[in-house]
């Protein structure tokens, strides 16, 4: 067994590298040649702390493999982060361990990565301005990756913690592709009536921002939410819009707050999901059908994604 660290993760991940995992991770998983388990979700003492286990097994590579997350908010007041993940990978041989990674790092690179992916077959081609809820590490990935498929202009950043926002910025200005302008908003409405392009990177179990100030023709993707009683955005938005877009439609009905919230109010019926990032690049469903639009990426992990990068980092630091 080998036993994998961030810093080994780092020297052979990159978000391109990781995009071209992906693309083709959601496409073998139509195909069956990848798939996920049952994801078990539990509240740790109060709702507030959870943790979250997620299986996912490969038919192409002889592979098959967890994750585990721990969910605690208040890490963040005593210098921890608020997600820590681990990912087991196991022979399908033999089901003996192979290999445990730390996937901090892998976990803000899928759910970065992914919605790269899903910005890229959903949002405007024309669309430049991002902007950022949030200044963590999943928001960080977020900007690497999208950075990638849209030719940014500006990016706007905002986290209700304001005394973050300066020192990511600084990170991003280290690895901004192109030279885009870089704003601080004053607000979380700002920063999205500004954008055309949303990202919302928060633990948090409320709305960040007013569905009114969501232009027409904007793409969000909302990565926070993740267990049935989270919720980033308002109920208003989801019913606005047009087509939402998943990486498992069956697992977002298990554990997307931000989606079963309007459901159970009535406010939606589950047609309002019309299916996955792998059946949007497979051509079975349509991303978008015009400029207007308001499109949405809801993301609640995706446990194939996770196994197909530790498989490709575990590859290729054992080349």
């Amino acid at each position: 067994m080998i036993y994998i660290t961030e810093d080994q993760v780092k020297e052979v991940v990159n978000m391109q590298m990781a995009l071209d995992v992906f693309r083709q991770a959601y496409l073998d998983n139509v195909k069956g040649l990848i798939y996920t388990g049952d994801r078990i979700v539990m509240p740790i003492i109060d709702v507030e702390n959870s943790g979250q286990w997620l299986t996912a097994i490969s038919e192409s590579k002889p592979y098959f493999g967890s994750k585990f997350s721990s969910v605690f908010p208040s890490n963040l007041e005593i210098g921890l982060p608020s997600v820590i993940s681990t990912i087991s990978l196991y022979s399908n041989k033999t089901g003996e361990l192979e290999a445990l990674l730390e996937a901090n790092y892998l976990t803000a690179i899928k759910t970065g990565g992914s919605a790269g992916v899903a910005t890229d077959i959903m949002a405007r081609k024309d669309a430049n301005k991002l902007g950022i809820i949030g200044s963590g590490l999943q928001a960080f990935t977020q900007v690497l990756a999208i950075q990638e498929v849209r030719d940014l202009e500006e990016l706007y950043v905002y986290d209700i913690k304001p005394e973050f926002v300066d020192g990511f910025i600084e990170r991003i200005k280290k690895v901004q592709n192109r030279p885009y302008k870089i704003i601080a908003a004053k607000s979380a409405d700002e920063c999205v009536s500004s954008s055309d392009i949303i990202c919302t990177c928060t633990t948090s179990h409320k709305p960040v921002f007013s569905a009114s100030a969501v232009k027409a023709g904007t793409h969000v993707n909302a990565i926070g939410s993740f267990t049935p009683y989270m919720q980033e955005i308002e109920d208003e938005l989801v019913v606005k819009s047009s087509r939402i877009i998943t990486e498992h439609v069956d697992g977002l009905w298990a554990a997307a707050g931000d989606i079963i919230i309007p459901l159970e109010k009535g406010l939606i019926t589950k047609d309002k999901v019309v299916g996955s990032v792998g059946d949007v690049l497979a051509g079975t469903v349509k991303a978008r059908h015009n400029d207007e639009e308001i499109t949405l990426y809801e993301s609640v992990g995706s446990c194939v994604l996770d196994v197909a990068i530790a498989i490709a980092t575990f590859e290729e630091l054992n080349k």
